[in-house]
């Protein structure tokens, strides 16, 4: 009888060791799989800013040329910017017509 009390015994002390060690197996995947997350997202942050700051520049550099052009030819600038209104103006009416509004 001892025998097989000692037998249920290392039967069940291996199990307990082996849902131990599963268990920080586990562990160790959700964490590395957090870290990747976390990694991944930096880097997409780092990449969005990236492109953030260069829409910005582009921006910046619009401005400046177009502030130049208006101070060079401001009659002209002023007559583009009718026509374009017009335009605008003409396209937001067609698109309410369209609608049935």
């Amino acid at each position: 009888m001892d025998d097989a009390n000692n037998s249920s015994s290392k039967v069940t002390s291996d199990s307990n060791d082996k849902i131990i060690s599963g268990t920080s197996d586990a562990k160790h995947v959700v964490t590395d799989a957090v870290a990747s997350g976390r990694a991944f997202a930096e880097d997409a942050v780092k990449v969005a800013n990236k492109n953030i700051d260069a829409l910005k520049s582009q921006l910046v550099r619009g401005r400046q040329c177009l502030t130049e052009a208006i101070n060079d030819e401001p009659v002209k600038a002023v007559l583009i910017t009718a026509v374009v209104s017009s335009m605008l103006t003409a396209l937001l009416l067609s698109a309410r017509r369209i609608d049935g509004r």
